[in-house]
């Protein structure tokens, strides 16, 4: 007999998982601020270090304006490169906090600004993974909704944002 699927959370070896959501970024730079909702999207992987904690590596970001081969000055964007952690207080239970911080990057096209701002940020959030056992039980994936605060500096730039979503975490 088979456990139910919040029962079953095996956590071990190497893990990885790609997210997508939504992000309200508010943004100061120049004695200005903007803020409006962005698309997010990251990828994230690591090692198990117990069946509580899972180190790793997550890029992500969120695009503030799309790319147009016909307009070389459309594009602009944050990027974050990210040392984390997600912490698993209940072995048997798929929810978990996360915490992370590094590189973030602020890129443009337009010929008026800096095409690339380098600085330092970090991200505060949480979660919860869903097994898929019942439905798929060959396959050892989760679908792993989440919420994070980020912020980020690169001199006379900071963003602060938060970010909801939803990933697949393969265990």
């Amino acid at each position: 007999m088979r456990a139910s699927a919040e029962e079953i959370h095996v956590r071990n070896g190497f893990w990885g998982g790609i997210d997508a959501g939504a992000g309200y970024l508010k943004q100061s730079f120049d004695e200005r601020n903007e803020d409006d909702v962005y698309f997010f999207m990251g990828f994230r992987g690591g090692y198990t270090i117990n069946p509580h904690l899972l180190v790793g590596l997550e890029l992500s970001g969120w695009l503030l304006e799309a790319s147009d081969t016909t307009d070389p000055d459309k594009g602009k964007g944050i990027m974050q490169a990210f040392l984390i952690t997600q912490l698993y207080p209940i072995e048997d239970s798929g929810l978990f906090a996360k915490a992370g911080g590094g590189y973030v990057s602020n890129w443009s096209n337009r010929s008026d600004e800096p095409s690339r701002k380098n600085g330092w940020g970090f991200t505060l959030g949480g979660g919860y993974d869903f097994m898929f056992d019942d439905f798929l039980p060959d396959l050892d994936i989760a679908l792993s909704p989440f919420a994070t605060f980020s912020y980020g500096e690169t001199g006379n730039w900071d963003y602060r944002a938060i970010t909801v979503g939803v990933g697949f975490t393969f265990p």
